[in-house]
C-alpha cells in the first residue's frame, strides 16, 4: 500500500521569501522545513528503494472572497 502524508507548517518564517522568489521565476526556494523533512524520509526509505514525491501548497488560514487580501500563512506539504 502507498503511504500518503500531509503536514501543515504554520508560521514558517521563510514563507514570504519563498513566494516572492517563486513569483520572480527562481527555482531555488529557501524552504528549510521541506528540505529537512525530505532528508529524514529519504534516509529512512532509501534502504527499500522507495521513491518520494513532495508537493507544497500555500494556504491562507483566514478565508476572504477578495483575492487581493490573500496572505499565505501556512504551507501544506503532501508526501507520497
Amino acid at each position: 500500500s502507498d503511504l500518503q502524508l500531509s503536514l501543515a507548517l504554520d508560521g514558517d518564517v521563510t514563507i514570504k521569501s519563498q513566494m516572492l522568489l517563486q513569483e520572480q521565476g527562481y527555482n531555488l526556494i529557501p524552504n528549510y522545513a521541506r528540505f529537512m523533512i525530505r532528508q529524514l524520509l529519504v534516509q529512512q526509505l532509501n534502504n527499500n528503494n522507495i521513491s518520494l514525491t513532495m508537493e507544497e501548497y500555500y494556504m491562507d488560514t483566514n478565508y476572504n472572497s477578495n483575492p487581493d487580501l490573500y496572505e499565505a500563512k501556512e504551507v501544506l506539504i503532501n508526501i507520497e
